[in-house]
């Protein structure tokens, strides 16, 4: 075997390495403030701390807000139905688990450490397909008051 082949087997050996590091990467912790309060937030003691029941599909879990945006853990063990937001922003970072986020038509694979913004209006529903629920950090701007979700019924979803 020449110097070449081996430099790159060990190049391709630590990249892999790398990989299999980063795949079991702490759980980021959220830094938020409301007014003089800071709050350090594990995401994770959050979920463990408010779990999904057993027969609970989708769990909302607020963090808290400031004038403009609201801060919420969701769990969701199976999926979500179709459904807009007409008044409200959002915007999801994916903390643990992995699916799918259907967005207006379109199918977007999503782990955890992606992050997407979903616009007022748009269609949307997520599906896990994960064995543990999935636990995602969602901002939403105005603050989510829990009314603005209209559900929309598409052809060949549950």
């Amino acid at each position: 075997m020449d110097i070449g082949s081996k430099a790159t087997k060990l190049k391709i050996l630590a990249l892999c390495l790398s990989f299999g590091v980063s795949a079991c990467a702490p759980i980021p912790y959220l830094f938020l403030q409301y007014g003089t309060e800071l709050k350090e937030i594990d995401p994770a003691k959050v979920a463990a701390d408010n779990p999904l029941g057993p027969n609970e599909n989708i769990k909302i879990t607020t963090l808290g807000q400031g004038q403009g945006v609201s801060h919420h853990i969701i769990q969701i063990r199976d999926r979500e139905a179709p459904h807009l937001h007409r008044a409200h922003d959002g915007t999801v970072m994916m903390i643990s688990g992995r699916g799918y986020l259907m967005l207006s038509h379109k199918r977007i694979e999503l782990s955890a450490g992606d992050i997407v913004y979903i616009p007022r209006g748009a269609v949307h529903y997520y599906v896990n397909d994960g064995l543990e629920p999935t636990i995602a950090f969602v901002v939403f701007s105005p603050p989510f008051d829990g009314q603005d979700n209209v559900s929309i019924r598409i052809r060949g979803t549950p």
